[in-house]
């Protein structure tokens, strides 16, 4: 009896002795940042567009972008001789602006960006091309670009997005009842109302900040 009792103490010992080596835990999972989305609604490229800026991810931005993109910047900028802005841009110029911005060598530390939907205007255009649908959606906008050493560009002046279905899109679109995607192929920055510097932060137009990163 003794001999069986001696026996099951050391099962038990021995069963403490390996489950006190097994492998710890990984701690608690790290819950997942947001996810871009597909393109199937204009509020999802807004979205895309707002998280792409603020990941500083160019392939995502510009995949907001139509290949024939034109951003128009606000007259007040254009009519600055000190800013030096053209009236429009391409996304060859989007892609060159941000290369440099989003670049690990930049002196951006961080962006910040909500984008606020205030209107979408839908044209079906010819009703039996889905393809032909566009719209037009007005943002407001809190943009800020943290640079190293505190100061902060701001803008704060609302954007202008037309978009049109993308012709490209991963899926062709054969069936009026399929998923449509979309793009921007027109943006308008509809203007800042200063650039003076006060505290730390210089207020300005979101296509003047882009400009700087020419």
């Amino acid at each position: 009896m003794r001999t069986i009792i001696a026996l099951l103490c050391a099962v038990s010992c021995a069963a403490v002795f390996v489950g006190g080596c097994s492998t710890p835990s990984s701690g608690p999972d790290i819950p997942a940042g947001p996810e871009f989305r597909d393109r199937t609604s204009p509020e999802n490229v807004v979205y895309n567009l707002e998280l792409g800026y603020e990941e500083m991810n160019l392939e995502e931005y510009l995949d907001c972008l139509s290949e024939d993109f034109e951003f128009f910047p606000c007259q007040d900028d254009v009519n600055d001789p000190e800013l030096d802005i053209p009236a429009v841009w391409w996304k060859v110029d989007e892609q060159r602006m941000h290369e440099n911005m989003f670049a690990d060598s930049s002196d951006v530390e961080s962006i910040s960006l909500t984008l606020t939907i205030v209107s979408i205007d839908y044209d079906d255009g010819i009703p039996e091309d889905p393809l032909d649908n566009t719209c037009v959606c007005v943002v407001d906008v809190e943009l800020r670009v943290n640079l190293y050493g505190g100061l902060t560009f701001l803008a704060t002046a609302p954007s202008e997005f037309r978009m049109r279905i993308d012709i490209d899109q991963p899926n062709p679109v054969p069936d009026p009842d399929d998923i449509l995607w979309w793009e921007i192929n027109h943006w308008f920055d509809l203007g800042g109302e200063g650039r003076g510097a006060e505290a730390g932060r210089s207020e300005r137009s979101w296509g003047a900040i882009k400009a700087m990163y020419r």
